[in-house]
């Protein structure tokens, strides 16, 4: 996984190189109403700028909210995430984890849901960067790293514009 975040820090880099993006280009490029509307894609671009500015704290810390926020809204329409109270029974909402364990149900790809896990919240065999770096377990995440959280935004993103075909129904 590392090894990917280093081809991807770079083709973000190319990409900054070649096109220079101000914001207003890269909230357009980002927002998608359904699931990041104009002022939510705010700060996602910052996240990309900071990203090429070499603040990678800012950009992981900007960053991972927005990743889950981009699931959660991808998801809401798909499948439930949400249990209202029942009488003494609280009502609740899933977290990251849950999210991203519900993504085949919505006709993601299992893999991706596997690599999402690994990448934000598994502590074991996984990066858990979402845990590490929102709750100041770890110090400035390295560049490639970063990147890779800024891959999941825009995998998402990918989705919710219909750029990618969604798994097939498990039969």
């Amino acid at each position: 996984m590392d090894f990917l975040g280093h081809l991807t820090a770079d083709q973000l880099d190319r990409i900054h190189e070649r096109f220079v993006p101000d914001e207003a280009e890269l909230i357009t490029a980002l927002a998608h109403d359904p699931v990041l509307p104009g002022p939510r894609a705010r700060p996602l671009a910052y996240a990309f700028r900071y990203f090429w500015l070499g603040e990678f704290d800012a950009a992981a810390c900007i960053a991972l909210p927005q990743v889950e926020q981009i699931l959660r809204q991808f998801l809401r329409p798909r499948v439930p995430i949400v249990s209202v109270a029942k009488g003494q029974t609280p009502g609740t909402v899933d977290q990251l984890g849950g999210l991203i364990r519900r993504m085949p149900a919505a006709g993601c790809p299992a893999d991706w849901s596997r690599a999402l896990e690994l990448l934000l919240v598994d502590p074991d065999r996984g990066m858990n960067l979402r845990n590490n770096v929102c709750h100041g377990l770890i110090d400035t995440p390295p560049k490639h790293r970063v990147a890779l959280i800024l891959q999941a935004a825009l995998y998402l993103l990918s989705y919710a514009h219909g750029h990618r075909t969604l798994a097939p129904p498990a039969l």
